[in-house]
């Protein structure tokens, strides 16, 4: 029974449109101008970028150049095998997937999968003639049939799931790569989306454990690992990332002079280096930021320093920094765009190519907003990852 004194809750309010309008937007003089003048503002801007798009604007150069701007210069006649590993990648993907969300399907990951959809019937529908645009449904569908198998496996261990990946990319380069048929297909042949692709994810994935080694040699009681940790962070994160780029192409071969470094491996040690420089800063701050309560717990039960840093003070650091390290992936992924200025044709070494042909000449603003939205399709998906991961890790903490 409830007592006198014990009020009871109040209902929950009905959120009020006109009300928050009126008190966020229109709620004095200048705030009310300054509301008018932006909508003024926004509205022409919209109006003339509509007009432009729908009326003015070329975009069949998009279609016309699809093969150019997914794998550059790749030979026609081996395109089967970037659609072999595409679909052995999605194929991992969809069974990782369904396998990591056994018990309900998440609001991300269904919005994402209804994106996936729209990219695909809008995609077949400019290039309904075109090879790919039966190829882009198989492989949504390879995604989605996984993802339902994954869902009926038994749990798998994040051991299991990172060994299968590196078999996975492993076949997956062998494919592109490897000598089959027509013989092998070298690495300045790769281009396109496709190196966009392989340099970001090598990258990525070189760049994490060397930046959690850097991490924890900084904080090393050897004045050798410490120092040597610190003047590679430092010079690393003190000249841009073109500049490291250049020394990867001009220095390697020197280093190495009976070892035949392509453009592609050469620029994959300079994004590796100069993301692994960052990361190991971010690291460091999220190991600054675990008590140290927590190191003296772990040393009172026993363990050793090794053991204390593997299994208690790195995890709650990761935890701590986890959107600074997808912002960097993310950030990756976007400045691998640099290698066309070393001679590569990735995403945007393809666009400058078009702009340059005497049949798309005045077309650049068409081209550089269709990369754009292929750089967006990959970005918003990692960016959201990382929220639900951040949500995943705070739930568990609880």
């Amino acid at each position: 029974m409830k007592s006198a004194t014990e009020m009871p809750t109040p209902a929950p309010s009905k959120p009020d449109p006109l009300r928050w309008v009126k008190e966020n937007l229109f709620n004095g003089i200048w705030n009310s101008l300054l509301t008018i003048i932006t909508l003024l503002v926004i509205f022409f801007v919209a109006k003339n970028a509509l007009n432009w798009a729908l009326t003015e604007a070329r975009w069949d150069v998009i279609p016309a150049n699809f093969r150019l701007l997914m794998v550059g210069p790749y030979p026609q006649e081996s395109l089967w095998r970037v659609w072999a590993g595409v679909m052995l990648i999605n194929l991992l993907a969809g069974l990782h997937l369904g396998n990591s969300n056994r018990e309900r399907v998440s609001p991300d990951l269904r919005n994402t999968w209804i994106a996936l959809v729209v990219i695909t019937v809008v995609y077949s529908a400019l290039q309904f003639s075109a090879p790919s645009a039966k190829f882009l449904p198989a492989v949504l569908v390879v995604l989605t049939v996984a993802f339902f198998v994954g869902r009926r496996l038994n749990p798998i261990s994040t051991l299991g799931w990172t060994i299968a990946w590196v078999i996975g990319f492993g076949v997956f380069l062998l494919l592109i790569g490897g000598n089959f048929g027509g013989g092998p297909i070298t690495s300045d042949l790769w281009g396109g989306l496709l190196l966009t692709f392989l340099l970001a994810v090598v990258s990525i994935v070189a760049s994490f454990p060397l930046g959690i080694l850097l991490a924890i040699g900084r904080k090393s009681k050897l004045p050798v690992v410490s120092g040597f940790c610190v003047v590679f962070i430092e010079v690393v994160r003190g000249v841009p990332l073109i500049a490291v780029l250049f020394m990867a192409q001009l220095f390697l071969p020197l280093f190495l002079p009976d070892v035949r470094i392509d453009k592609v491996l050469r620029a994959m040690v300079a994004f590796t280096i100069f993301s692994a420089a960052y990361l190991a800063e971010y690291l460091r701050g999220g190991l600054q930021a675990v008590p140290r309560g927590q190191d003296e717990a772990a040393r009172a039960m026993g363990l050793t320093g090794t053991q204390t840093m593997l299994l208690i003070v790195l995890p709650q650091a990761l935890r701590a920094v986890v959107p600074a390290i997808v912002g960097q992936f993310i950030s990756l992924f976007k400045d691998t765009s640099l290698v066309a200025i070393i001679g590569l044709t990735d995403m945007l070494g393809v666009a400058n190519s078009i702009t340059a042909n005497s049949n798309y000449i005045g077309l650049s603003k068409e081209v550089y907003i269709g990369i754009t939205l292929i750089y967006l399709c990959f970005t918003i998906p990692m960016a959201r990852a990382s929220r639900a991961v951040e949500a995943r890790l705070n739930a568990s903490k609880r």
